[in-house]
């Protein structure tokens, strides 16, 4: 087994403790309205699960695989959004991603979400990270303000390694 990347920065208890505090919030002001979650994998694929556990039984998820990243960089393209599809007509949708970073994955979904008949349409980020936004994108829910440093973990990956990793570390670029 080899040894884990990077800084520690999140533990895996911090994490869970997070996420369940996270779901209440979502619970309580879902109550008595159906919910949708579209998720973008795959660096929200843990929290997403973890956040569903603490969920009503019957929140539906949608999973959209969306990408920009290539190693520690943003490439400025959303990659697969075009094969998104669904019938979110009058809906209530909460996407989930693992990070707010620039802003224009979230934008983007935002947009195409809203096209595909939402009735609204709020985010919820496991991170976000403190700096200049290209887009102008603010999530209602937000697990973790981090600083502007590439991490992995929990779903956070480096060119598809680390993911699995419980808790959260900070690579140096």
């Amino acid at each position: 087994m080899s040894r884990a990347p990077g800084q520690p920065y999140l533990s895996a208890s911090r994490i869970r403790k997070r996420v369940r505090s996270l779901a209440l919030s979502i619970r309580k002001a879902y109550r008595n309205r159906p919910l949708t979650i579209v998720a973008l994998l795959k660096g929200s694929v843990f929290f997403v699960v973890d956040l569903l556990r603490n969920l009503p039984p019957d929140t539906e998820v949608e999973f959209w695989n969306i990408s920009s990243y290539e190693g520690t960089r943003s490439t400025g393209k959303i990659r697969g959004l075009k094969h998104c599809r669904g019938d979110f007509r009058g809906r209530d949708i909460l996407l989930i991603d693992d990070i707010l970073d620039s802003g224009l994955t979230l934008d983007r979904t935002r947009h195409h979400v809203r096209k595909l008949g939402a009735r609204s349409v709020s985010i919820c980020v496991l991170l976000s990270k403190k700096r200049r936004r290209v887009r102008p994108v603010q999530a209602r829910w937000v697990g973790f303000s981090i600083k502007d440093e590439f991490v992995v973990g929990y779903g956070l990956d480096l060119d598809q390694r680390y993911r699995a990793l419980p808790s959260i570390r900070t690579l140096s670029s």
